[in-house]
C-alpha cells in the first residue's frame, strides 16, 4: 500500500522539486532602504567617500559627492539606478605622471547619466555588485581638460555593502583609453538615506 501511494505521489514531488530549482536559480537582488524593499519609483540617494585612482602611472586620491536614483523594477527583475552626479574634487597626487607634474592631476567625470543594474555572484547572495555602465572619466592637468589629459571608458562594479559601494579587488572592473592603458579605482563610496541604509540583497 505504502509502495503505491509513494508511487503516486513520485510524479508530482518530482513536478514541485522542479518547479523549485529554477525560481532559486533566477533569483536577483533587490534594493533595500533598511529592513524595507525599495518601490519601483526611483529614490533619490546622496553618496560621497574617498576614492584612489590610478591611471597614467599615477596614484590619484579624490574626494567624492555622487548622487543617483535607485529602484527595483516592476517585475522582480534586478534592481537598477542611475548616477547622476558624479564629482571629484581635491585632486592630489604626489608623484608626477607622463601627463602632469606633481599635484596638478585631476579627474573629471563625463557623459552622465550613468546606467547600473545589481547582479549577484555564485552561489546567489554571496557577494552583490553594482554593475555601473559607459562610465567615462578624463585624467589629466588641472585648468586644461579638453587639451592635455585622456578619457577612459568601461565599467565599474563595486561591491554593495551596508550603506556603502566598497570600489577596487578582484571584480571591481577596469576602465581602459583608447591606447588600451587601464584605470582602476579603490575606495568606499557612502550612501547617505535617512531611515534606514541603503544595501541590496536576494530575496
Amino acid at each position: 500500500m505504502r509502495s503505491k501511494l509513494f508511487a503516486s505521489l513520485a510524479p508530482l514531488l518530482a513536478i514541485t522539486a522542479f518547479a523549485v530549482v529554477p525560481a532559486a536559480a533566477q533569483a536577483t537582488p533587490h534594493w533595500y532602504k533598511g529592513v524595507t524593499l525599495v518601490g519601483s519609483s526611483p529614490v533619490t540617494v546622496a553618496t560621497g567617500g574617498a576614492l584612489t585612482i590610478n591611471a597614467l602611472s599615477a596614484t590619484i586620491t579624490c574626494k567624492l559627492t555622487d548622487s543617483e536614483e535607485i529602484w527595483n523594477p516592476i517585475g522582480g527583475g534586478a534592481g537598477e539606478d542611475l548616477m547622476t552626479t558624479f564629482t571629484l574634487s581635491g585632486c592630489k597626487n604626489k608623484v608626477a605622471s607622463a601627463a602632469c607634474p606633481k599635484g596638478a592631476l585631476t579627474v573629471k567625470a563625463e557623459a552622465l547619466p550613468w546606467r547600473s543594474l545589481l547582479y549577484s555572484t555564485p552561489p546567489p547572495g554571496s557577494v552583490i555588485r553594482d554593475e555601473i555602465m559607459k562610465v567615462r572619466l578624463w585624467v589629466g592637468c588641472a585648468g586644461s581638460a579638453g587639451t592635455v589629459g585622456d578619457e577612459f571608458e568601461g565599467t565599474l562594479t563595486p561591491e554593495v555593502g551596508n550603506g556603502v559601494l566598497n570600489f577596487g579587488g578582484p571584480g571591481g572592473g577596469t576602465l581602459y583609453d583608447s591606447g588600451s592603458n587601464p584605470l582602476t579605482v579603490t575606495g568606499v563610496d557612502k550612501l547617505k538615506a535617512s531611515k534606514g541604509k541603503i544595501t541590496a540583497k536576494d530575496p
